[in-house]
C-alpha cells in the first residue's frame, strides 16, 4: 500500500474514532442530563400533587381517609391533569382503580406496584415512538397511613425533540469538522508523499535500467536532500553501468572472434587435410593399382601437404600478431575446381557406400579458389554424412547457368532438419543434436554462407526428405 494511502487511513481512522467516541460521550452527557432534568421534574410533581391530594382530603369531613380518597378521587383526576399538565391512575392501596384518564396503561405501572405497596417512589422514563414518557408511581400518605397509589404519566417529547435536535446539530458539526480536517490532511499528506512517490518511482525506474529519471530537488528539508543523493547515485551507478557494458561487449567480442577465428581456421585445414587422408588411405589399402592414379595422389598429397604448411605458417604469424590469411580473387574454372573436390570427396563416399554423380557445365569466374574450394568441401562433407543408412546411396550435383549466375545443386536424401534448427541453419554455432554432429562446431553453413556473401553471391538450403543445398555465383 502507498505510504499516502496509509497515512490517509490512519488518519480517517483516527477522526472516525475520535468523532464517534465524542459524539457518543456527548449523547450520554446531553441524555443523562435530560433524564436527570426528568426525574427532578417528576419529583417535583409528586410533591406538588401528594400536598394538593393532602389539602382536599383533610378539607372534607371524612372519618376514613381511604374512603374520602374514593370519593373524591375523579375530582383531584380532573385537578391534577389540568395542573400538572398530565394523565394519570388514581388506585387504592390494594391497586384497584378508583379513576383513570390514562389512555394506556405503561407496563412498568404495574411492575412497580409492589415497591410502590412498600412506600417506594418510582420514576421511570420511556422511550416509545419518537416520544418520551415519564411514568412516576408513589403512594399516598396520610398521618403516616398508605391510602392509595398515584400512577402518572407526563409527555416530555418535546424536551426529547430538543435533546434530538441538539445531537444531530452536534453530529452535523463533527462530520463537518472531520471532513474537513480529512481534506486538510489528504493535502498535506499528499504535499509530504509526493516527493516519496516520486522518488519511488524513480527507483523503481532505475531497477528497471532507465536511467533518465528527474527528480525536484529544490528545497533543505530531508526528502530533497534524498532526492538530490539519489540523483547523484544514479549519475554514478549509470557511468559504471556504461563502463561496464563497454568492457563487456569488448570481452565478448573478442571471445566471438578468437572463437570464429579457430573455427574458421579449423576449416581452412580442413580442406587439405580432407584429400591428405583421402589420397593415403587409397595408397596405404591398395586400392587403385593404377600408376598414373598413384602419382596424381602423392601429388595431390604434396600439393595439399604444402598448403598445409602455409596455413599452419600463416596461423602462427596472426598469433603473433605479424600477419592474416588473406586471398585474392583469380579467373578459375569452376567446372574443374569442382571436379578437384568431388575426385577428393568421392574417396570419403565410398567408404560409406555413397556415390557422387554430378554433371558440370564450363564456366570461368573470379573467385578465391580456396575459399570456394572451402565451401564445396563442407558442402559435400554434410551430404555425406546425411545420407548414410537412407534408401537413396546417390548425391547428385548439378553445376549450370541460369540467369546469368553460375548455380551449383547439390542433391542428398536426409531426415528432415527439425524447424528450430532450420529456421537459424546460416547462424553461428548452429547444429542438430545427433550423432553426425558429435564433431561438429555448428560453424560450417555459417562460414559457407560468409564466403558466398564475400563473393557476391547467396546460398539456400531447402528442408524435406531431399536436402538441396543450392550455391549461386555472380560472373
Amino acid at each position: 500500500m502507498k505510504i499516502k494511502y496509509k497515512f490517509t487511513l490512519i488518519i480517517t481512522s483516527i477522526l472516525i474514532v475520535l468523532g464517534l467516541s465524542l459524539n457518543i460521550s456527548v449523547r450520554k452527557i446531553l441524555k443523562d442530563n435530560m433524564e436527570s432534568s426528568i426525574t427532578s421534574s417528576m419529583k417535583e410533581v409528586m410533591k406538588s400533587t401528594r400536598e394538593s391530594i393532602k389539602y382536599t382530603l383533610s378539607q372534607r369531613n371524612y372519618l376514613y381517609k381511604d374512603k374520602a380518597l374514593k370519593e373524591e378521587a375523579n375530582y383531584l383526576l380532573d385537578y391534577i391533569s389540568q395542573n400538572f399538565d398530565s394523565t394519570l391512575q388514581i388506585c387504592d392501596i390494594s391497586g384497584n382503580v378508583l379513576a383513570s384518564n390514562l389512555s394506556f396503561k405503561p407496563i412498568e405501572i404495574s411492575q412497580n406496584l409492589s415497591e410502590v405497596k412498600e412506600g417506594k417512589t418510582i420514576v421511570n422514563i420511556k422511550y416509545q415512538n419518537n416520544e418520551l414518557i415519564g411514568v412516576l408511581s408513589y403512594p399516598i400518605i396520610i398521618n403516616e397511613s398508605y391510602i392509595g397509589i398515584i400512577n402518572l404519566n407526563k409527555d416530555y417529547t418535546p424536551l426529547y425533540e430538543e435533546y434530538y435536535k441538539a445531537t444531530n446539530i452536534l453530529t452535523l458539526i463533527e462530520i463537518i469538522l472531520i471532513v474537513f480536517i480529512f481534506l486538510l490532511s489528504t493535502r498535506l499528506t499528499n504535499k509530504i508523499a509526493k516527493p516519496i512517490t516520486n522518488l519511488t518511482i524513480a527507483a523503481k525506474s532505475l531497477g528497471e535500467g532507465n536511467y533518465d529519471v528527474l527528480l525536484n530537488t529544490e528545497g533543505t528539508d530531508e526528502i530533497s536532500i534524498l532526492s538530490r543523493e539519489f540523483l547523484n547515485m544514479k549519475n554514478k551507478i549509470k557511468e559504471q553501468i556504461l563502463d561496464i557494458e563497454n568492457e563487456k561487449e569488448k570481452v565478448e567480442k573478442l571471445a566471438l572472434s578468437r572463437k570464429i577465428f579457430f573455427d574458421t581456421v579449423t576449416h581452412e585445414l580442413k580442406t587439405p587435410l580432407t584429400s591428405i587422408i583421402g589420397y593415403s588411405e587409397m595408397i596405404l589399402e591398395n586400392v587403385v593399382d593404377d600408376e598414373d592414379f598413384k602419382k596424381r595422389a602423392v601429388s595431390r598429397i604434396y600439393s595439399e601437404s604444402q598448403r598445409l604448411n602455409t596455413l599452419v605458417l600463416e596461423i602462427i604469424k596472426i598469433s603473433k600478431g605479424l600477419s592474416s590469411i588473406k586471398e585474392e580473387y583469380i579467373e578459375f574454372n569452376i567446372k574443374e575446381l569442382l571436379e578437384q573436390v568431388i575426385a577428393d570427396m568421392s574417396i570419403k563416399a565410398e567408404k560409406y557406400n555413397l556415390n557422387i554423380i554430378y554433371n558440370l557445365e564450363d564456366s570461368i569466374l573470379k573467385i578465391k579458389a580456396n575459399k570456394i574450394k572451402e565451401v564445396f568441401i563442407n558442402l559435400i562433407d554434410n551430404a555425406i554424412k546425411y545420407s548414410i543408412n537412407t534408401n537413396d546411396n546417390n548425391i547428385k550435383i548439378n553445376g549450370y547457368i541460369e540467369d546469368n549466375l553460375y548455380k551449383v545443386a547439390i542433391i542428398n536424401e536426409a531426415n528432415p532438419i527439425p524447424e528450430e534448427i532450420y529456421n537459424h541453419v546460416f547462424e553461428p554455432f548452429i547444429k542438430i543434436n545427433s550423432d553426425e554432429d558429435n564433431y561438429s562446431s555448428g560453424l560450417g553453413l555459417y562460414l559457407c554462407s560468409e564466403i558466398i556473401k564475400d563473393h557476391n553471391g547467396s546460398i539456400t538450403l531447402s528442408n524435406g526428405n531431399k536436402v538441396e543445398a543450392t550455391v549461386s555465383l555472380p560472373f
